[in-house]
């Protein structure tokens, strides 16, 4: 979940080649000492030495090979809680299971697309099982640099159940694995100041269906004090929000038309122009839009500001209460939602030997007799209370998926929103100004023109 959200530079990292000693041996059940296809016959004291059943019948050994899952965050399992303990025992289990060594590596966010690249077209992938999210995962995909789970096991068989594999899913085929849902995105707010300013608490009005935008704008205008602001944020995130907690969307992905200009949208855009320019409510950025709002709410100088629970981490000492709330709901939407316009999850590159036995190698790991409780047990480690627990856990039911930005739209808005903000342009005539050329790159990424 934690995830740096706006960058991909690139730089290039190698993983050593595996010795011809450890590609590994694949056989049925009741073949045992048969070879492998195209593999040698073996001596007697090779063929004596035991293997581990897997539950499709088959054994392996792949003779201490590494399998190596990269992240840009530390994977490794860690113990304290019964969970983690059982996590880490389980790497243990795979490793005896599958003769191999479990190694976890850490590479920044920013550097995981060119490292992958580099590695795959030098031969060498850097991974046997690499976390991406599905920005990135989407131009790997149209460079034929992953391999889809379609073509080395069978769907309907595997544990990834089909909500899990819709959203890993791109060009019609399963890229990215997910063994769990623990998306969010929603509102931190400041409990205390809206305590101080005898404001109604934002999860009393959300348990009553009441936490809307106009709700969040009375609350902003009372918390906007001349030093202290009611909101905090990003113009690029804050138009995003404001648009789907309407009911409407950046793009229709069955159909790769952009809705940018539909009444929910547009009136969603509206508002947040309004935050802005009208209320002036929005605490000004000072050159860092993504690290600047993070930074005033943590220092107490705005009431509310957009986040993920994984930001919740980082606020444990902050000298205030605080809580965690949906984004408002605008008035042509239904109810809540939990806006998702990127996931993450593990993808096994081009090049990796034996995918079919990395992918139950992954498999393996998870913990799947504990579905969700993995995800509740973090969300009560980070968030601080039981309000913000709830919410979160809603959240997981509330999702509404639109990977928008997978569709080469992921810088396609730079300056759109903020010529909003700047006040430079309307919303309607900013929007005008992009879209032939945002539909022109969906066009293209879809195989259209």
């Amino acid at each position: 979940m934690r995830r740096g959200k706006f960058a991909f530079l690139i730089m290039a990292i190698f993983v050593l080649m595996l010795s011809a000693c450890s590609g590994g041996t694949a056989t049925t059940k009741g073949d045992v000492d048969k070879p492998a296809e195209n593999e040698p016959e073996k001596n007697d004291e090779t063929a004596a030495e035991p293997e581990e059943e897997t539950d499709d019948g088959a054994t392996y050994d792949l003779g201490g090979r590494v399998i190596r899952i990269v992240n840009h965050w530390d994977m490794t399992p860690t113990g304290g809680t019964e969970i983690g303990d059982i996590a880490v025992a389980r790497v243990k289990e795979v490793e005896e299971k599958y003769n191999v060594k479990i190694e976890y590596s850490v590479v920044p966010w920013e550097e995981k697309v060119n490292q992958l690249t580099a590695s795959i077209l030098a031969g060498e992938p850097m991974a046997d099982l690499m976390g991406l999210d599905t920005n990135m995962t989407a131009g790997l995909v149209q460079q034929d640099y992953l391999i889809p789970l379609d073509d080395i096991v069978d769907l309907s068989s595997i544990k990834i159940n089909d909500l899990l594999q819709q959203m890993g899913t791109f060009n019609g085929k399963v890229y990215l694995m997910k063994p769990d849902v623990n998306e969010s995105g929603g509102m931190f707010y400041n409990k205390t100041m809206f305590e101080q300013a005898g404001l109604q608490d934002p999860f009393e009005l959300q348990e009553a269906g009441e936490w809307t935008w106009n709700a969040m704008l009375d609350a902003a205008k009372k918390l906007t004090t001349g030093t202290v602001y009611g909101l905090s944020g990003d113009a690029n995130l804050l138009g995003e929000y404001s648009i789907v907690t309407n009911g409407g969307q950046v793009l229709d992905t069955d159909t790769g038309e952009l809705t940018l200009d539909s009444p929910e949208a547009m009136e969603g855009l509206e508002f947040m122009a309004s935050l802005f320019h009208e209320h002036k409510v929005v605490k000004p950025n000072e050159g860092d839009t993504w690290n600047n709002p993070r930074q005033y709410f943590t220092e107490g100088l705005v009431g509310m500001t957009q986040g993920w629970v994984w930001e919740a981490d980082g606020r444990k000492d902050v000298p205030f209460e605080w809580g965690y709330v949906f984004w408002p709901k605008g008035p042509k939407a239904d109810d809540y939602v939990t806006n998702v316009s990127s996931a993450e999850g593990m993808t096994i590159p081009s090049g990796v030997e034996q995918p079919e036995i990395v992918y139950q190698i992954w498999e393996d790991l998870q913990l799947w007799e504990f579905g969700q409780e993995g995800v509740y047990e973090w969300f009560e480690d980070v968030l601080p209370n039981e309000e913000s627990i709830t919410t979160a856990t809603l959240m997981l039911d509330k999702i509404k998926a639109n990977y928008w930005p997978a569709y080469d739209l992921y810088d396609a808005f730079w300056g759109t929103y903020g010529s909003i903000l700047e006040g430079t342009e309307s919303p309607a005539q900013a929007i005008a100004s992009v879209k032939g050329e945002a539909q022109a790159r969906v066009d293209k990424f879809m195989g259209k023109e």
